[in-house]
């Protein structure tokens, strides 16, 4: 008799620990700008620009075309990869501590060289939409 009372106890008590978790990842700003760099620089790496380009604020997009855009990046062929080395969020901005590694090809008769740089990006979380954006410095 006892027994029923008991399992719905524990069965409230697991769907609420597991909505708690969900709800936390969901609501960790660092996760969800950690996923957000790595989606903005796979585009950048593989030159899917158009992609990249929605990462940008909705602002940004408004005062600069997508050819623009286009303009200022420069590294597409060159980027391999990247790694995050920390985010540091602070109520609704983020600062993504990147390594950028690239092989840079010198021309005729020189081997192409290993390179990597760090790179801090800001983030915003946008207040409308929800979302995560990245601060372009252009």
């Amino acid at each position: 008799m006892y027994i029923k009372p008991i399992r719905w106890g524990l069965l409230t008590l697991i769907l609420l620990i597991v909505s708690g978790c969900a709800s936390f990842v969901a609501h960790n700003p660092e996760e969800i700008v950690r996923q957000r760099v790595n989606e903005r620089w796979d585009a950048l790496i593989e030159g899917r620009l158009e992609t990249a380009y929605t990462f940008e604020t909705p602002e940004y997009r408004e005062l600069y075309s997508f050819s623009d855009y286009r303009n200022t990046v420069h590294g597409v062929g060159s980027w391999r990869k990247i790694e995050i080395e920390d985010i540091d969020c602070v109520e609704d901005k983020c600062v993504a501590s990147i390594v950028i590694y690239a092989t840079i090809k010198l021309g005729m008769g020189f081997e192409a060289v290993e390179s990597d740089a760090r790179a801090k990006e800001n983030w915003i979380h946008h207040s409308t939409s929800g979302q995560w954006y990245h601060i372009s410095d252009h």
